[in-house]
């Protein structure tokens, strides 16, 4: 990874290709946008293969992110509460959607990296297909 630092904006040279971060969001990434989409990444793609190793089927899934931010202490990331919405033909249980909240949670590397210092939960919602 390369990053060039010029005026109000940084470009970075990633394995995908080139993307820009900036604080002003008229000029490229926020970094705060980046990092949660780093956790929801990597969330979301686990969450996805949990689903087909456990034989689950489902149609899309969404991820809606809430957070809590500290504006005395740098702004810092304080919490983060992710939704998942899973559309089914077939209702996921609710103690099933816990077991497979918590496997997400203990699974994610991202999500790992970053427990100690930010409060993180994670729910699944099961969205019947008909309902969207």
């Amino acid at each position: 990874m390369k990053y060039t630092i010029e005026n109000e904006q940084i470009n970075a040279e990633l394995g995908y290709g080139a993307i820009q971060i900036s604080p002003d969001d008229t000029k490229g990434y926020r970094p705060f946008e980046l990092f949660v989409s780093s956790l929801a990444g990597c969330s979301g793609t686990l969450l996805r293969n949990i689903l087909t190793k456990k034989r689950i089927p489902y149609g899309r899934l969404e991820l809606d992110v809430d957070y809590v931010r500290n504006p005395d202490q740098a702004n810092r990331i304080e919490k983060l509460m992710f939704t998942a919405k899973v559309y089914t033909e077939e209702s996921i249980p609710a103690e099933q959607a816990e077991k497979l909240a918590n496997l997400v949670l203990k699974n994610c590397g991202m999500i790992q990296s970053v427990i100690q210092s930010i409060e993180i939960h994670f729910q699944i919602q099961s969205i019947l297909s008909g309902d969207n």
